[in-house]
């Protein structure tokens, strides 16, 4: 975040203790918090700064270095803080992305992470760190080792608006008493669902949590283990001697993978269940004619090796260290995967 600090704040000497306390936490590592720069020359000349002597005297050295620091990476500042000595101490959040919050409840916020709320905070977050590392997004894994990103479990679609809104308001919620001003301090990462291009049966989900969170990154594809790459798909399945319905599955196109039901696959109404051959899908009335139209172009033969999908296994690609993906290799993905997992990461290190 970035932080501005009121005049009043700056003159009064009850607040300097406390502002260099401030000045602590931004010393913490992978603390992302900075001073605004466009109020540095006024830090620097307050009351505060000025003629400072001891521990207090290399503050406005740290300050410049610290923004020459944040300089060579991502910054994140999509986010102000406020701090100002007339604010409510919960903080109150405008529409410019700002926190406008009392010197102590700012201390409180800038120790907080920042939430990710997930459906599932171990296959969602082992899927958001695996991704990370293979892009070679090291500030998302350092922050989540030091603390300062945090996964938060919804427990299913239907408890991310309820998740959120707890964070702000807690679980007796209050209309505009927030316990503190956390909207801009959480985001949410949810799967599509989605069957066929342009269909959204999350939609609902996105709109209940989107006025409780900073931002809301619904994937593109329908599950996270629509994204493990063929090397590490194959290697998993290797294991229960299934490596070549890994290869036909990959003989799909790019967005027939995108919107194939990966864990439970294509299934008739029997009991149990059981996995529909291609000219049963495309005959089935039960389902909506864009989704077999979208899977009409695949190979019989290859469809028959993969129709039944393939379970909960391919998560385990994400979690196992067996599977632990080599540092920087984005190649694995394709061009649309990296450009839309590129895109969440910097939006999320803008939040940190």
């Amino acid at each position: 975040m970035n932080i501005q600090v009121t005049t009043k704040v700056l003159d009064d000497p009850r607040w300097y203790p406390l502002l260099d306390v401030v000045v602590s936490i931004l010393q913490q590592p992978e603390s992302r918090h900075a001073f605004d720069t466009s109020q540095y020359r006024q830090v620097e000349e307050s009351a505060w700064l000025s003629g400072a002597t001891g521990i207090r005297a290399s503050t406005a050295e740290f300050i410049r270095s610290s923004a020459r620091a944040a300089s060579r990476d991502v910054l994140s500042d999509a986010v102000t803080l406020m701090i100002d000595d007339s604010a409510p101490q919960c903080g109150e959040t405008t529409a410019e992305r700002a926190i406008r919050i009392h010197p102590f409840g700012a201390l409180t916020l800038l120790m907080q992470p920042l939430h990710l709320i997930v459906e599932d905070e171990i296959s969602d977050g082992a899927f958001v760190l695996w991704m990370a590392r293979l892009l070679g997004r090291d500030s998302i894994i350092r922050c989540y080792r030091s603390g300062r990103l945090l996964f938060r479990h919804a427990g299913g679609k239907g408890q991310f608006g309820k998740s959120a809104s707890a964070l702000t308001f807690g679980v007796w919620p209050r209309t505009n008493q927030p316990i503190l001003s956390r909207r801009l301090r959480a985001i949410a990462l949810l799967d599509s669902d989605a069957h066929f291009p342009g269909h959204e049966p999350n939609a609902q989900y996105v709109g209940e949590v989107e006025p409780h969170v900073a931002f809301v990154h619904m994937l593109k594809a329908r599950y996270i283990e629509s994204y493990v790459p063929r090397h590490y798909a194959r290697r998993r399945l290797e294991r229960d001697g299934d490596a070549n319905s890994v290869d036909a599955y990959f003989r799909m196109t790019d967005s027939q993978r995108c919107y194939f039901p990966i864990r439970g696959g294509f299934r008739d109404g029997a009991s149990p269940p059981q996995p529909q051959d291609h000219a049963t899908f495309l005959a089935d009335t039960n389902r909506d004619q864009a989704e077999r139209d979208h899977f009409r172009s695949v190979d019989p033969a290859d469809w028959a090796q993969f129709a039944g999908g393939f379970g909960r296994r391919l998560a385990a690609v994400f979690r196992e260290p067996a599977y632990r993906c080599e540092p920087n290799e984005p190649d694995h993905l394709t061009q649309t995967q990296r450009v839309e997992l590129n895109t969440f990461f910097s939006k999320v290190i803008q939040y940190l």
